[in-house]
């Protein structure tokens, strides 16, 4: 069995497209959606569709649930939800759970299993983003029996063994660098403007887990970003660096 596994698309459909091509190619029917879905100054609409079209599974991202209860007013939060009013993407979003389990010994969350805003592999501190103690990661999990786990939020493709359970962050199809001031400020940056996702395998009692990067259309998404204003944008997703 193959099951592919993608995260903070970001509206970004000319990333999507590219991936969901490359998925299609290795002959997976299975994909699964970590949330932070369709926030961003790129095309919510048409990422939206595409999704929809394919059947990917998603669950519900921090960002997700930020344009539901619409409680941050800033230009690309506003162009997100004008652009998403007259279609059911909003009736669609808040559909999504916060965590789903798949065969029985996978979770599937965005940020950690209780709470979507709050990164599970990366540990912030000043100056730097460091990967957290295996023991931090077990007392995490430890009312989660899963021993797959498969995360988003902070961008950053990885692999963590903790314990008897290992953790997969797929990294972001949609956005490769970013910065943002909670808990303090901080930056996530991939260094390369690919879209990310992820393949895990399972045959019998072993898996194996391929972590993939998939050049697409760059260009488009950055010249999107910058007709909606978002200059900031545009030079991430060129580079992958803040």
């Amino acid at each position: 069995m193959k099951l592919a596994f993608i995260a903070d698309i970001h509206a970004n459909v000319w990333a999507l497209q590219a991936v969901l091509e490359d998925i299609e190619k290795h002959g997976i029917a299975l994909i699964y959606d970590l949330g932070d879905t369709l926030y961003g100054p790129l095309d919510p609409v048409a990422t939206y569709r595409l999704l929809q079209e394919k059947h990917v599974q998603s669950i519900s991202g921090n960002q997700d649930r930020f344009i539901l209860e619409n409680k941050t007013s800033n230009p690309t939060f506003d162009y997100v939800i004008k652009e998403l009013w007259s279609t059911s993407a909003l009736e669609w979003l808040e559909s999504l759970p916060s965590t789903r389990v798949i065969e029985d010994d996978i979770i599937l969350c965005h940020g950690t299993p209780d709470n979507d805003s709050e990164y599970l592999i990366e540990d912030i501190k000043p100056g730097h983003v460091t990967v957290k103690e295996s023991s931090d990661l077990v007392e995490k999990l430890r009312y989660h029996p899963q021993r797959l786990v498969l995360c988003g939020h902070s961008h950053l493709p990885r692999i963590v063994k903790a314990g008897q359970k290992v953790i997969v962050n797929p990294g972001s199809v949609g956005l490769q660098a970013y910065e943002d001031d909670s808990p303090i400020y901080h930056k996530m940056e991939s260094g390369s403007p690919f879209a990310r996702y992820c393949i895990v395998t399972f045959e019998g009692d072993l898996k194996t887990i391929d972590l993939i990067a998939v050049d697409y259309n760059v260009e488009a998404a950055a010249r999107c970003a910058e007709k909606n204003n978002r200059d900031d944008w545009a030079n991430r997703l060129r580079n992958g660096f803040v």
